[in-house]
């Protein structure tokens, strides 16, 4: 197995297959990923992997990123991937045949959960902020098994560093904004999805009552490098409030709107570090640290190309 360091950061791991990975090799893996230069993404490449194999291989991460999670449907989002509980699908792609991939699926029927790709500050975003116990980490996979699934132009997947976005802040801003929190709202994100694509299926007052509103802090520190880093989404950020001593958050003074463009300001800084894009290919695997990135889909011709990731 060799790990290499990618540009402007992230590494990648080449000669392993993940369904054979020991302990060791994971441990390895996680290492590298979480060092300075890795900055929590990793690319295993040439991973030709069943879902069943997909699933058994990420599980192998699961004492360094917790147990996978059960995939939890929301309205606008793909069915599951058939005997696989932790498997979702993103895309634009049309079953090739009936049953493809999907349980009960019609030849021709989208699969996968699409969602047009925007080259605005919005479109970065952490996943699952909005959660009680947010995500600590994920990951897509490219299928070697699938032909045509991989737009040739546009449809990287962008990834900017928290970590590094804080580490350029000056000592003033850090002071600030380690008093400071903001709301993130599940509501506010699926109505952002439902207005980009009109034909998506409405949530209900219902649904968003399942899912309040939660408040995290603006800083934050990796529970194992100790590295502290942003941790924001301009994706579903509601308001911006102070830190809370006890109970809920107070008001931070700012309006809905400046509390707005704070997040997007700051999403700005982090994207200037730099941001690696992964031109995917097929067989990889992108595994990240959902805790210290923010990432964006890019966009791609989805009238003319087909792409689907695991």
């Amino acid at each position: 197995m060799e790990i290499r360091s990618m540009r402007p950061f992230g590494v990648e791991v080449i000669g392993c297959d993940l369904d054979d990975a020991t302990g060791d090799d994971v441990r390895r893996i996680y290492d590298a990923m979480e060092s300075d230069n890795g900055c929590g993404v990793v690319c295993l490449r040439d991973q030709d992997l069943t879902p069943e194999a997909l699933e058994r291989g990420l599980g192998r991460f699961a004492k360094h990123f917790g147990a996978l999670i059960r995939y939890d449907r929301w309205p606008g989002q793909s069915r599951g991937v058939r005997g696989c509980q932790h498997l979702a699908l993103l895309g634009n792609y049309r079953a090739r045949r009936d049953g493809e991939i999907v349980e009960g699926c019609r030849k021709g029927e989208q699969i996968g959960e699409f969602k047009p790709a925007f080259n605005v500050v919005e479109e970065w975003h952490t996943d699952g902020s909005f959660l009680a116990a947010p995500k600590s980490a994920i990951a897509l996979y490219a299928p070697a098994w699938l032909d045509d699934a991989l737009p040739p132009v546009g449809a990287a997947t962008r990834f900017a560093s928290c970590a590094r976005g804080y580490d350029a802040l000056e000592e003033s801003e850090r002071a600030e904004l380690g008093a400071l929190a903001s709301v993130h709202s599940w509501e506010s994100f699926m109505h952002l999805l439902e207005r980009r694509d009109p034909k998506r299926q409405k949530i209900t007052p219902a649904d968003a009552a399942k899912k309040p509103d939660v408040c995290w802090p603006l800083v934050r520190r990796h529970p194992d490098t100790g590295r502290l880093s942003l941790y924001l989404n301009p994706k579903n950020t509601r308001r911006v409030c102070r830190l809370p001593r006890s109970g809920w958050p107070a008001r931070s003074g700012r309006t809905v709107e400046e509390g707005d463009a704070m997040v997007r300001r700051l999403a700005e800084r982090v994207i200037e570090t730099g941001v690696y894009a992964h031109a995917w290919k097929k067989g990889d695997l992108v595994l990240w640290d959902n805790r210290q990135l923010l990432h964006a889909a890019s966009p791609f011709d989805a009238d003319k190309y087909q792409r689907l990731l695991f």
